[in-house]
């Protein structure tokens, strides 16, 4: 697995999911313990495996979570991640 393609899918998913996503769709994600599987080819014709799904976090926030790795034992224990967090007003913790 190349770590720097498997980073670019995680920033990529990241990114689209803070352009669409309002505070009470993950709100309800993490209620129900919802976790979504994607399975993608990276630019290097890998295929790559995405998890995204959503952890409480202080005061209220949730934390967006993009996890990616390969078919590896290695990569799936120790997946490649990028989290934002989202206060309940739709803003983020910088």
């Amino acid at each position: 697995m190349s770590k720097q393609v498997a980073a670019e899918i995680a920033e990529e998913y990241l990114a689209r999911w803070r352009r669409v996503v309002v505070f009470s769709e993950l709100s309800l994600m993490e209620e129900n313990g919802d976790k979504d599987w994607e399975n993608v080819i990276g630019r290097d014709g890998e295929e790559y495996k995405v998890l995204t799904y959503v952890l409480p976090d202080a005061d209220g926030c949730l934390r967006m979570v993009v996890a990616v790795s390969d078919r590896s034992i290695r990569s799936s224990v120790a997946p490649v991640t990028r989290d934002e967090i989202m206060r309940p007003d739709g803003t983020y913790v910088e």
